[in-house]
């Protein structure tokens, strides 16, 4: 049994703090590496561990609708800021914690995993 307290579920992300996304691979290399745009075209995707948002607003032009969580609120902040300067209106961003996602069942056609600890 851990022993991390329930309350603290999703605590870790907030005390690493989010490396520069200019050290992150580009958001279409990456997701070539994974299969190309196909992937996330007109899909509903969640990017789990989204931090600034550097994936989930590269994909956002191909995709239906990204939401990106992240434990961390300096992060998420740092993604709506990013997602206003680029005018990006597809993407939604929430602090929250993988083990208590805070959307429906089938809420999402895939999820990705990115850099995420």
């Amino acid at each position: 049994m851990s022993s991390v307290g329930k309350d603290s579920v999703g605590d870790f992300g907030r005390h690493v703090p989010a490396l520069s996304s200019a050290l992150r691979p580009r958001p279409h290399d990456e997701l070539r590496e994974w299969g190309g745009s196909p992937l996330v075209r007109r899909k509903r995707v969640l990017d789990l561990g989204c931090g600034d948002g550097r994936l989930a607003l590269g994909i956002a032009s191909l995709a239906a609708r990204v939401d990106g969580i992240d434990p961390d609120p300096e992060a998420i902040g740092a993604a709506k800021r990013n997602a206003r300067k680029a005018a990006v209106r597809n993407v939604r961003f929430a602090t929250g914690a993988a083990q208590r996602l805070p959307y429906p069942d089938a809420a999402f056609d895939l999820v990705i995993l990115s850099w995420t600890l």
